[in-house]
């Protein structure tokens, strides 16, 4: 697949937001890779016989967080001209490090940040909450949403271009300098927290 097809790309990003829906117990996320990679292998020049062939061999166990699942699928089309055990081994790693990594920065650093600097906002207009107060959450909101979409969309066209050295990311430098930050941030808002909380209580 052309890493510049941006309508496929696209495409392969909405269906990475229901890939929840396909979790199981037998396979967790492979019927949803299945689905999410399903126009990748639409638009390719196999035939129907050897498309549905494609799709069986991802009928198997794969784990990933919805999160990474664009970069997990960018790589794995990178990669579908690998032998089928080479396939395995590559999807293996995915399953072990993205659902890792995805569930420790999304829901142990991004979305702690947004819950505590909301409920510091409500805190501090002692849960009267003016329209400053409002905006600014249903901002935080938007602006999550926005930063899901920009994981999905350029996890595929990263994965795409870069193949299993996508990962590497993840060790670098400045990876680390985020997460660090958002965990000190995170630590500070939840202090500022009990903060606003004993104040509203007692004062």
């Amino acid at each position: 697949m052309n890493s510049n097809d941006r309508r496929t790309i696209l495409s392969l990003t909405v269906r990475t937001y229901f890939i929840r829906l396909f979790y199981n117990y037998n396979n967790l996320f492979g019927e949803g890779l299945c689905y999410c990679l399903s126009p990748a292998v639409r638009d390719s020049l196999l035939s129907s016989a050897l498309r549905e062939n494609v799709l069986k061999k991802h009928m198997k166990f794969f784990n990933t967080s919805e999160y990474m699942s664009g970069l997990a699928i960018g790589i794995i089309l990178r990669n579908a001209g690998e032998g089928e055990e080479k396939m395995e081994s590559i999807k293996s790693v995915l399953s072990s490090v993205l659902g890792s990594i995805g569930d420790r920065l999304i829901y142990k650093l991004v979305v702690p940040v947004i819950v505590l600097t909301s409920l510091n906002l409500f805190a501090s207009s002692r849960f009267q909450p003016d329209n400053y107060t409002v905006i600014t959450v249903l901002s935080l909101l938007f602006l999550f949403n926005v930063f899901g979409f920009f994981l999905r969309y350029c996890g595929i066209s990263f994965g795409l271009r870069n193949g299993i050295d996508s990962l590497k990311v993840f060790h670098s430098a400045a990876y680390k300098r985020i997460t660090s930050s958002l965990r000190i941030l995170r630590d500070v808002l939840a202090l500022i927290l009990i903060i606003n909380l004993i104040i509203v209580v007692f004062f």
